[in-house]
């Protein structure tokens, strides 16, 4: 199967799992859907797993919006 995909040896579906709940929540996705989505038990797991990403985002966002209005950005 690998082969026919024409996947590196070292690719796991896991992977491609990971990715996609972490794109997911970085599009914005709503947690609660995400975690139903790849069925985890809850959507406080995939947020303390996945939601790193959707951490920095939040604080880019915060710097950005705090430089424009001339403000010292959150630490």
């Amino acid at each position: 199967m690998r082969s026919q995909l024409k996947l590196p040896e070292e690719f796991r579906i896991h992977d491609w799992r990971h990715s996609w709940v972490t794109n997911s929540l970085m599009a914005g996705e709503n947690p609660v859907e995400a975690s139903a989505n790849v069925r985890h038990h809850s959507p406080g797991y995939t947020m303390a797993r996945y939601g790193h990403s959707r951490k920095n985002g939040a604080r880019k966002l915060a710097a950005s919006g705090a430089n424009r209005l001339g403000l010292s950005s959150p630490a």
